[in-house]
């Protein structure tokens, strides 16, 4: 009872106060609503939320009488309201909290069940509030209002807010439109229904589609209404983009501005990304398609992300973009490629002396090239940062090589943590990588890790008494580090032919040439007795052939391991060959696999099996005079010969001692004048 007199009270003062007729409007507005309004129409009146939000609580005396809800009384929409003046003010968390407590009274009158039989109002509730839409005290009948409001602020409405619609492929579209974009766009002026022709303040249908796709190719139809085809393939650039890009990928939609005022506003990354945002797709000659989609999430992480666009691709600007054709993505690598050797000179250099290079050079499409392994210049991340990078790189072409990688003391290392663990690019190198089977050079990333091993290897490696550190240089020249640490592989011996002027291996194509044989035929042509394995002899001809044609070679020698497997698949320390018996001894199976290795012009190593008699025989005394095993690979003839001079060396000395003492009488009878000739 004592808050009721409390009430009665206020309202006594109030109507004493401020009499009903100061309205003007008396037929209208219910008695309570004109308490609630004689402070509610002051228009500074408001409230400071939990949240510091400020929360206007005025409301136009005139607007609300003419809107839908005028008869009732406030407290049939705020109910509480008003016991809460008297009693103690009613707290808020923020605007938000307030608009959905307000929207939940709205059913009282609508409920639910009835709104969502309306199709268009069923998506929009689990999106908005009612009062984001409707508003809340100025709310008109839908006919009186769409008579007054204009068309865009009808449409805005409800498109003002985060609206999405879910397309039959899982993608999400956003139907939401920002009001000050539009009114500043190029289209600012034009009614929703001049594009969206379907629409208008009496037409909502409901469409369905099954993807973004065929979304904007719907609406780039409307385009197409002021914005011929005949006028736009006049630009040659837009000729090749309307075949595979739509107006809204590039221009958007809600916020085109024009071509002029993009220039002059966005920086010179920005409009390159007004196009290729999308997804562009460039089409070869050979008719291969190409990706020219830039992510621009994935550009701003990557290592070029403060290069402006033109600083690569020079030729394009915000004033010029020529159309370019090419007739394979191949070609278009290449010339992607010499991007790259602008500011990485040094690593290009590098890129061009190693087997990868030769390989793309020669056509081969899936041979690493810069983008190959480093991704798209678009999303390159720095390998200062991504210390793993050729793990993944490296894997897209050797994948085959990852079990062999992770078994071994390099990775379980990298595993642990350790900064100088060993990668891909540690030991083979980034960019000036080689055939393994061509070269020891490798070893060279061996020794970054490990230094010293000259001075390592000499506390065992010698022949004493003899213990000169030429014998470790010797084995590292022609035995690579897996051959004898990794324990459990098979050995192999390659054989390839170097020209010893230039110091680089004689290609196949090379050979053929200088001898006249055909491509196909260079087996054949040092196979002589055709039984599929290279002999001593054949490879004298072959030496003796070249040298006749004035080319200067020799057959460099090499043991390693049968496989890049193998090869990976490094053992712990104390499992490696420290027993020179393994090596030297005329039955070392290291020696049973003999190969002849022939380089290719694009990079690949042809291998042709050799008998494992080509090492001790005679012939290859000069083609192969720079590997030689003490034991491991003697020659029969060397063997007899230096018998024969051991022999000789003997009996010379032996048989002068014997004939001197044979002799020694009548060298004495000599002396004292009694031998010899009178």
């Amino acid at each position: 009872m004592g808050d009721k007199k409390a009430i009665l009270i206020v309202l006594f003062f109030v109507f004493l106060i401020f009499p009903f007729e100061t309205y003007g409007v008396k037929s209208t507005i219910s008695d309570e609503a004109k308490v609630c309004l004689t402070c509610h129409s002051n228009k500074g009146m408001y409230k400071v939320l939990e949240n510091k939000e400020v929360l206007s609580l005025y409301i136009s005396k005139s607007e609300f009488a003419e809107s839908i809800h005028n008869s009732i009384n406030c407290n049939g929409c705020h109910t509480g309201y008003l016991a809460a003046h008297i009693q103690k003010k009613k707290q808020i968390k923020n605007k938000r909290e307030y608009s959905v407590s307000a929207s939940r009274v709205c059913s009282t009158c609508h409920p639910e069940e009835q709104l969502k039989k309306i199709q268009i109002h069923s998506p929009l509730m689990a999106k908005a509030l009612c009062v984001d839409c409707h508003g809340s005290h100025y709310i008109k009948k839908m006919e009186e209002w769409k008579k007054d409001i204009n068309e865009i602020s009808y449409c805005l409405t409800c498109h003002r807010h985060g609206l999405t619609k879910n397309l039959s492929s899982g993608e999400v579209l956003s139907l939401a439109i920002n009001e000050l974009e539009y009114k500043n766009s190029i289209h600012g002026s034009m009614l929703c229904s001049s594009c969206h022709t379907e629409f208008s303040k009496t037409k909502h249908p409901i469409r369905m589609f099954r993807n973004k796709r065929e979304y904007t190719v719907l609406l780039t139809k409307s385009c197409s209404t002021c914005h011929p085809d005949e006028q736009l393939r006049k630009s040659p650039i837009h000729s090749s983009l309307m075949a595979t890009a739509t107006c809204v990928e590039c221009h958007g939609s809600h916020a085109v501005s024009g071509i002029m005022v993009q220039k002059g506003v966005l920086t010179e990354s920005q409009y390159c990304l007004t196009c290729h945002r999308g997804r562009l797709r460039m089409t070869m000659k050979n008719g291969e398609s190409l990706s020219v989609y830039v992510d621009v999430a994935t550009l701003k992480r990557s290592a070029h992300s403060n290069l402006k666009c033109s600083e690569c691709h020079t030729i394009f600007s915000k004033t010029r973009h020529p159309v370019r054709t090419f007739s394979s993505i191949r070609e278009y690598n290449l010339v992607a490629a010499e991007l790259c050797k602008r500011c990485h000179t040094e690593a290009y250099r590098k890129y061009e002396t190693s087997i990868h290079y030769n390989l793309f050079k020669s056509g081969n499409l899936q041979a690493p090239h810069c983008a190959g392994c480093h991704g798209s210049a678009h999303s390159l991340v720095s390998t200062k940062i991504d210390k793993a990078f050729g793990l993944g790189s490296c894997n897209r072409c050797h994948g085959n090589l990852t079990s062999s990688y992770e078994a071994s003391v390099h990775n379980k290392a990298r595993l642990q943590g350790k900064a100088e663990a060993p990668v891909c690019s540690s030991c083979h190198n980034a960019h000036d990588i080689e055939s393994t089977k061509m070269t020891t050079k490798i070893k060279e990333g061996c020794f970054k890790c490990h230094k010293d091993m000259d001075r390592v290897h000499n506390k065992w490696l010698k022949n004493p008494p003899i213990t000169l550190s030429t014998f470790v240089q010797l084995h590292f020249d022609v035995v690579s580090c897996p051959a004898c640490h990794s324990s459990d592989s098979t050995r192999r011996i390659y054989l390839s032919l170097f020209n010893t002027k230039t110091g680089k291996p004689l290609t196949e194509e090379e050979t053929v040439k200088i001898i006249y044989a055909e491509a196909d035929g260079l087996k054949e042509k040092i196979d002589t007795n055709g039984d599929g394995n290279i002999q001593g002899k054949e490879v004298w001809d072959l030496f003796f052939l070249l040298s006749k044609k004035g080319e200067r070679t020799t057959f460099m020698g090499k043991m390693d391991v049968s496989n890049a497997s193998e090869a990976h698949n490094i053992s712990p320390k104390a499992e490696a060959t420290r027993d020179c018996v393994k090596c030297h001894h005329p039955e070392s199976p290291y020696f049973e696999n003999v190969f002849i290795a022939v380089s290719r012009g694009n990079g690949e190593i042809k291998l042709l099996p050799a008998q494992k008699r080509i090492l001790n025989s005679v012939y290859s005394i000069l083609p192969v005079r720079k590997f030689y095993a003490i034991g491991g690979t003697n020659i029969r003839l060397f063997d007899i010969l230096f018998y024969i001079a051991l022999l000789g060396g003997i009996a010379v000395p032996l048989g002068h001692i014997t004939l001197r003492i044979i002799t020694s009488p009548i060298r004495s009878l000599r002396r004292i004048g009694k031998g010899g000739k009178e």
